[in-house]
């Protein structure tokens, strides 16, 4: 089972909406509620290959899904494609705008060749770096995808002048710096120690869509008080205690799986940050991300056995959430990482909610 929520941040965030720290919450969320050693039966039902009872998505702007990964157009189809139709539709789209701020005499100011093959050229590169697909778009191509339907979807709605990369909802970034304050004096540390912090802020009205997989049932009913009661009453993410990370979430009651997901799919797209032992053997495109990932809860303030605290887990290296992996197999029955942190109980979730698309041969 599939379920959707809209998240609408009420205040800055620091700390970056993905999967693996949306499952971190979940986990320490279990073990206040319902004690450790609940928690500890819950991880347990991640090994062997059984199938992953609760996996969590990234967070992505509202209305829209990662984009595959699939590696760009080449040299002589992009160009191809700028001559057969970027140029025709670049060339009206120019005269119409002429037109209608009544510039055009005669069509003296029209742009040149050159001019429109500049224009074009960049658009390509503005559209190479599109990050998210509208599940409009998605669901147009979801059964037939290419990048050469994702490129003609472009071209098109960028000769309507329509919004169709919806920067507006997109968050603002402010990095402040710190000094380290003494805790004896009070006063700021002599060796001078400052950090620097990064907050998102996110427009009035924004709001994004996370995808839950609970694959047994008993854990609906968790999920749910989790993401509606949990969250929003104790905030997401760094200095949640000062403020940060408050959040409005509602389930997405009218959301049916079925349509994000191919027919007939012949691959998987992760909308979760992705590692899981054996992953190598699938064959896959996908966007490297080196997390460092730190322990949550009460491990942040003391060590899991006692003593000083060691929030800090070994670097992970992981796909990002639009990796493309080329099989029909469902990658729910992987194991959490093991091996992340100097405690060997600590364990790390990679893997990934993904929906099946099938790709153009």
């Amino acid at each position: 089972m599939l379920l959707k929520y809209k998240i609408k941040p009420i205040s800055p965030v620091i700390t970056p909406f993905m999967s693996d720290t949306f499952f971190g919450h979940f986990c320490w969320a279990l073990a206040f509620h319902k004690g450790e050693s609940f928690l500890t039966d819950f991880l347990d039902l991640y090994e062997d290959e059984k199938i992953a009872p609760v996996l969590f998505s990234s967070a992505f702007p509202a209305g829209f899904l990662p984009r595959p990964v699939l590696p760009p157009l080449s040299r002589k189809k992009a160009q191809e494609f700028i001559d057969k139709e970027m140029i025709k539709d670049l060339d009206k789209k120019a005269e119409t705008n002429l037109k209608g701020s009544g510039q055009i005499k005669g069509g003296s100011q029209k742009k040149d060749k050159k001019e429109l093959l500049f224009d074009a050229r960049s658009l390509m590169k503005k559209w190479n770096k599109v990050k998210f697909i509208s599940l409009a778009h998605w669901n147009e191509i979801k059964d037939n995808y290419s990048e050469s339907a994702l490129i003609s979807i472009f071209n098109r709605e960028n000769s309507k002048n329509s919004d169709f990369l919806n920067d507006k909802n997109a968050p603002v970034s402010e990095v402040s710096a710190s000094n380290v304050i003494n805790r004896l004096t009070g006063a700021v540390d002599a060796s001078g120690g400052l950090f620097v912090r990064e907050k998102q802020w996110y427009p009035e009205n924004a709001a994004l869509d996370i995808y839950v997989e609970v694959n047994l049932p008993q854990f609906e009913s968790d999920v749910e008080w989790f993401m509606t009661k949990f969250l929003p009453d104790n905030g997401f993410g760094a200095d949640k205690n000062i403020g940060m990370g408050v959040l409005e979430i509602l389930r997405d009651s009218e959301f049916d799986e079925s349509s994000i997901t191919a027919n007939a799919p012949n691959a998987k797209v992760a909308l979760s940050l992705t590692a899981f032992e054996g992953m190598e053997k699938y064959s896959a495109f996908y966007r490297l991300k080196t997390k460092f990932g730190r322990l949550g809860g009460t491990y942040a303030v003391s060590s899991p056995t006692g003593g000083n605290p060691r929030p800090f887990k070994k670097p992970i290296l992981m796909y990002e959430p639009g990796a493309l992996f080329f099989t029909q197999e469902s990658l729910n029955r992987t194991m959490l990482l093991k091996g992340v942190h100097t405690d060997e109980r600590i364990r790390h979730c990679g893997v990934p909610v993904t929906v099946g698309i099938n790709l153009s041969v």
